[in-house]
């Protein structure tokens, strides 16, 4: 496994892009938190979640038509533990690049644990 970052090959600029539609993506997977909370961590401009990317790809540096495969663990925060809900989770994601770096075709896998 490898680090998700510019000594793959690819952009800051198309990492976080694909940080950002990943983060999308799973958010909708996830398991959510009441309201009042979900509010409150929105006017904070906090997430409940943190984030930890591992790149899957063989080759580095990844090439133009190249499958982009990459594993997300997403734990949640010590402060929201109290909440009965799923504390961790592991997403297989796999990005396809376009022409329009801002439009990658994505598919989010859950694995089960």
């Amino acid at each position: 496994m490898g680090k998700f970052d510019k000594s793959t090959g690819l952009s800051t600029k198309e990492i976080g892009v694909f940080k950002h539609k990943i983060k999308n993506e799973i958010g909708h997977l996830l398991p959510e938190l009441p309201d009042h909370i979900e509010t409150r961590l929105f006017l904070q401009g906090r997430d409940a979640w943190t984030y930890a990317w591992n790149l899957l790809n063989a080759t580095i540096p990844i090439r133009e038509n190249d499958l982009v495969l990459i594993e997300v663990v997403v734990k949640l925060k010590k402060e929201f533990h109290c909440q009965q809900i799923k504390k961790c989770s592991k997403y297989m994601c796999n990005i396809q690049r376009r022409k329009d770096m801002y439009h990658p075709k994505l598919s989010v896998t859950e694995i089960i644990v």
